[in-house]
């Protein structure tokens, strides 16, 4: 969020600069992501008034103005704003002034009349603002005072990172808080006098949800100039912490929601039915009416805001909709309620919309300070606009608002989680700078916390503001000693990280996903299976606990080709969540690893004259490698089968010893195509647990005779794999003779009928005690010929 520094000093002023305020709130856990000023430097603009105001001659939508800048002579300044005219008070930039952007202004002369400097814009002064033409001031600013000073430009704008358990600083009053507690200082009170009441109008409050909204306060304003222009001051607050001027009410209570931390939502009251206001469920099929004319269909079980005919809001989001305010609203209907936080953060979501109230009330409001916002509100539009105010309306369920819990901490415990001593003095006066309420005898302390804390609920929790506010620049360095502990692991047991070194020795990279996937992906790639949907995601994409690597590897994928990437090789190893009922708290929790393809076999180069896509067998080269670290890729069989969501004819499960340890084979067309896929991806997923064992390797003489090798081609049908073959093979030789067996060609076509094929096995022989004869490699050939041929049904080449 970003906030005006100069608004945070009003309520709290430390004696430090702003570089040194900036790193103390990173230091206390609240990141600043940048620290800049509001505008850059300029001079020589002063405040000054338009007295008179004519077309130039020569120029259509041209004026030619005289301007009264405090000195004894008016300045003649042409001028092609819009809203250029008689008696506005501007910001006048004189001959000589420098502006933000160096520019130098000089006498000019456009069309035969002199310009004896300019009127400012927000963007000539290097001020954001979606404001268009001239800067228009209170008729009230004092001409010829430096308009850098009266508009109190010496200001940083500090964005800060806000974790989302901290819902309590999201206001200026949330940071001030901070800071005071950190800098040993006071925060100001705040001051906000109770609204006495002149007109006696109320409305009924029908709340039909106590759990979902515990507590409502609201008040009827009447009378109301909703065309009044918003102090500079408020606008000027709003546009430095990021947010736009609507009109005067809708200003006052983005301002109040800014200070305070508690949104204010208002009604138009001419267009609520039936006077009354009902918190309550939505009807099946019920629409609300949105302001462009469109119209929102419900869900069930949505908590609105309504009347007694229909929907108004959505609770605890800004819904613009025919009922909001407009610019012909004269009696407005303010609320201020507090929601249980998770049903606004599970409705946004639901609905889309991500907006600063929502925001709020998703991380929590301070249901303490409900009324004083509605008083402050309340009051700034009296001052500013207008109007008569109605009594309080007061409906808060006592029972059902949240109770800060009380809390034992104990002195052994923080300094085990701590590591170090803090005085007991030192930690009781953290605390009641925080806010806490503290009680302390026999080395433990008894805690209140106070009702904005509300993520505080546990000892640990304290533990961590203590170490916090204390600050980590202040934990002692200690050097660590231990004894040394012997490496225990079995030496049959493969490190995690020889299989990721062998991946990056083949080209990979390795990459790091959520385990919270998105729902769509996942659906495609296992329709079959169930998922962990959580009940509130960070967003829709992660929606979804994953069931295995590869939606995250193909999100990548996808990320990289919109990048213009062609060349992917890519890794991950991570937990996979399987709903299981059996399983301990019904989620098995398995460690994958798995790797993804796409692009060319080799890299683009000069000398290459045929470009090759990868193909299903480089991928599966790449797993042979790395299940040949656990020395039993003699017991891997890679057998076919149809998964949904691999291509039928390339995609096969991996077997060791008759248990499915993964996946291989190339995503399928069809999702290839839904996914916007640009070149064929190959994707390859093994249970970590089944292949982290290996088998020790033993120890062997190296045979000093002579190999030979010998070739045998059959004719067998297309059904029967190469792998059945070699099998078939190697249960006839004596090992001691037969070292090795390999698939050397297959061949279709001329001479071979259809619906067959032809192997060529190549045999390769060799003896440790002597030469082999012709007569013992002719007998082990023969042997192989006829079971071949009996087994397959085949036919000898």
């Amino acid at each position: 969020m970003k906030f005006s520094e100069m608004w945070i000093r009003e309520w709290i002023n430390p004696p430090i600069s702003s570089i040194e305020l900036a790193d103390q709130l990173t230091m206390a856990g609240f990141k600043v992501n940048e620290l800049k000023p509001v505008t850059n430097i300029f001079y020589g603009v002063v405040i000054g008034e338009i007295v008179e105001c004519k077309m130039h001659p020569n120029l259509h939508n041209v004026w030619i103005t005289k301007v009264n800048n405090g000195d004894n002579k008016l300045l003649n300044i042409v001028c092609n704003a819009p809203n250029c005219r008689k008696n506005i008070r501007v910001a006048v930039a004189q001959i000589g002034a420098m502006l933000p952007d160096g520019r130098k202004i000089k006498l000019k002369t456009i069309q035969g009349k002199q310009s004896e400097g300019i009127l400012c814009t927000f963007s000539a002064l290097g001020i954001t603002s979606h404001t268009v033409g001239i800067i228009e001031l209170p008729i009230n600013a004092p001409i010829g005072e430096n308009f850098y000073n009266y508009l109190r430009l010496n200001d940083n704008i500090i964005e800060i990172n806000i974790t989302p358990n901290r819902g309590d600083c999201l206001s200026v009053i949330g940071i001030s808080r901070e800071i005071a507690a950190i800098n040993h200082l006071k925060l100001k009170k705040i001051k906000i006098e109770s609204i006495i009441p002149t007109i006696n109008d109320i409305i009924p409050i029908s709340i039909e949800v106590p759990d979902t909204c515990p507590q409502f306060f609201g008040r009827i304003l009447k009378n109301i100039h909703i065309t009044s222009p918003t102090p500079l001051w408020i606008a000027e607050k709003l546009r430095r912490c990021g947010i736009c001027s609507v009109n005067i009410v809708i200003d006052i209570v983005n301002y109040v929601l800014l200070e305070l931390g508690h949104p204010i939502h208002v009604f138009d009251y001419k267009k609520i039915d039936g006077n009354i206001i009902r918190i309550r469920f939505s009807k099946i099929g019920e629409i609300l009416t949105l302001s462009d004319n469109n119209s929102l269909k419900l869900l069930p079980n949505t908590i609105v805001i309504s009347d007694c005919k229909k929907p108004l809001s959505i609770a605890g989001t800004i819904t613009p909709n025919k009922y909001s305010i407009c610019s012909e609203t004269r009696h407005i209907i303010l609320q201020s309620a507090f929601f249980t936080p998770s049903v606004i953060a599970s409705q946004s979501t639901l609905y889309h919309m991500h907006d600063l109230y929502s925001f709020h009330y998703a991380r929590g409001v301070d249901p303490s300070i409900s009324k004083l916002a509605l008083d402050r509100v309340t009051s700034l539009l009296i001052r500013s606009c207008g109007g008569y105010p109605g009594p309080i309306i007061n409906m808060t369920n006592k029972s059902m608002l949240p109770k800060p819990t009380n809390i034992i901490l104990h002195r052994t415990k923080l300094d085990k989680i701590i590591g170090f001593h803090i005085l007991d003095s030192e930690i009781t006066h953290i605390l009641k700078r925080l806010g806490f309420q503290t009680e302390f005898s026999d080395n433990i302390w008894k805690i209140l916390p106070p009702t904005w804390r509300f993520d505080i609920s546990i000892e640990e929790n304290l533990i961590a503001e203590i170490t916090r506010i204390h600050g980590y620049n202040n934990i002692p360095c200690v050097s660590l000693c231990t004894n040394f502990i012997t490496d225990r692991s079995h030496a049959s047991t493969i490190p995690l990280s020889r299989i990721k070194n062998l991946l990056i020795d083949r080209g990979y990279q390795e990459i790091m996903t959520y385990s919270f996937v998105n729902y769509n992906i996942q659906k495609l790639l296992h329709p079959q299976k169930i998922p962990l949907i959580l009940k509130n995601p960070i967003t829709s994409e992660m929606s979804t606990m994953r069931l295995s690597l590869w939606s995250g590897l193909i999100k990548t994928v996808i990320y990289n080709q919109n990048r213009q990437q062609k060349q992917m090789k890519l890794f991950e190893s991570g937990i996979c969540f399987i709903p299981q009922k059996n399983a301990e708290n019904q989620v098995n929790q398995d460690l994958m690893i798995a790797g993804i393809r796409s692009g060319l076999r080799f890299n683009e180069h000069w000398d290459l004259t045929k470009v090759c896509p990868v193909d299903f067998y480089d991928i599966k080269g790449d797993v042979e490698a790395l299940l040949n670290i656990t020395n039993k890729l003699h017991c891997i069989r890679f057998k076919k089968y149809t998964h949904p969501a691999l291509h039928s004819g390339q995609s096969a499960a991996i077997y060791l010893k008759n248990i499915c340890i993964g996946y291989i084979g190339m995503i399928h067309p069809t999702i290839q195509m839904k996914l916007n896929l640009r070149s064929q991806v190959l994707v390859f997923e093994l249970s970590w647990n089944m292949i982290s064992q290996f088998t020790l390797p033993k120890i062997t003489t190296i045979s000093k005779f002579p190999k030979n090798f010998r070739d045998i081609s059959i004719i067998v049908p297309n059904k029967v794999a190469s792998e059945s073959v070699i099998i078939e093979c190697k249960k006839i030789a004596n090992e001691d003779q037969l070292i090795d067996i390999k698939l050397s060609d297959v061949y279709t076509g001329q001479n071979i009928a259809k619906g067959f094929k032809s192997f060529t096995i190549r045999l390769f022989f060799q003896s440790k005690t002597h030469t082999l004869k012709e007569e013992e490699i002719s007998d082990i050939v023969n042997k192989c010929s006829i079971i071949l041929k009996k087994r397959f049904h085949g036919t000898l080449r």
